[in-house]
This record gives structure tokens, C-alpha cells and sequence, in this order.
């Protein structure tokens, strides 16, 4: 626009009316045709601010998101590595645990085969019992036999008697 007026204020001022008039109907359409595209660059301007804030605004958005997201992320490395503590505590308490079962276990099968031979050995006690129960029960019988016989009970009163003599000698 300048270099027009430039040209125009170099141009003489007894310029013919006409041109004159042609030259201002020029740039007074030059003049509303840059006016019209100074206005829609504007508008074009505030399109692109407009934008501009939207875009912004969802960057904005974006970001919260995301850092809700890296916390969330966060969270789950955190609890995968408790987790993987967990697990690793727990397979030490499995293995502790087998430690002590099978330590148990030889413990257990050393006591399983005393009691085992403790009772072989009672079941023997008892049949050996039995055996002397039946022999002295036959003994028994035997004496009440033989100390029901006559001589026997004569052999009695004579010891009984003898010692009451014994007694009273004393």
C-alpha cells in the first residue's frame, strides 16, 4: 500500500481528473480488498487462538490424564514389586516349612517304629504273662492238692503246734 501512495504522492498533482478519479477508484478498492483480507486474517487469527486454547486446554487434559496414568503405573510397579516379595517371603515359608515336615517326618518315623517295637515287645510281655498265669495257676492247683492231703494236714497241725510250743518256751 505504501509503495502505491509512494507512486501516487511522486505522481503530479495536475494529473488529468479522470485518471485522478480512475486512480482513486483503484486504490479505494485496493484499499477495501486489503481491508477485507486484514479481516479475515483476523478472523482467521481468532480461528487460530480459538484453536490455540482448545488445543491447549486438551493438552492440558492430556497431561492430567497422563500423570494419572504414571501414578497408576507407579502404583502397580510398586504392588507387582510387593508382590513379588510377597512370593519370594512365601516360597522361604514353603521351604521352611518342608525343612521342618521332612525333620519331622524322620522324627515321626523314628517314633512310629519305637512304638511299634514297644508294643511287639508288651504283646511278648503279655503272652510270657499269660504263660506264668497258666504255670502258676497249675502250681496252685498242684498245692491245694497235695495240701488237702491227710498227711499234709497232720504235717500242718504239727507245725502249728510246735511252734505254739516255741512261742511259750520263750
Amino acid at each position: 500500500m505504501m509503495h502505491k501512495q509512494s507512486e501516487i504522492s511522486k505522481a503530479p498533482i495536475e494529473l488529468e481528473p479522470e485518471t485522478h478519479i480512475n486512480e482513486e477508484i483503484s486504490l479505494r478498492s485496493e484499499n477495501r480488498r486489503l481491508e477485507s483480507e486484514v479481516y479475515e486474517y483476523k478472523q482467521q487469527l481468532q480461528k487460530i487462538t480459538k484453536e490455540n486454547e482448545i488445543l491447549t486446554k486438551q493438552k492440558e487434559k492430556i497431561f492430567s490424564e497422563f500423570e494419572v496414568l504414571q501414578n497408576a503405573i507407579k502404583k502397580e510397579n510398586s504392588f507387582r514389586e510387593q508382590w513379588k516379595e510377597k512370593q519370594a517371603e512365601l516360597s522361604e515359608y514353603k521351604q521352611r516349612t518342608f525343612t521342618l515336615i521332612e525333620d519331622q517326618k524322620n522324627w515321626l518315623i523314628s517314633i512310629s517304629e519305637e512304638l511299634t517295637d514297644l508294643t511287639s515287645e508288651r504283646d511278648d510281655m503279655k503272652e510270657k504273662l499269660l504263660k506264668k498265669e497258666e504255670a502258676l495257676q497249675v502250681l496252685l492247683e498242684k498245692h491245694h492238692k497235695m495240701m488237702n492231703t491227710k498227711m499234709m494236714k497232720w504235717t500242718g497241725k504239727y507245725w502249728k503246734f510246735r511252734k505254739k510250743i516255741t512261742l511259750k518256751n520263750k
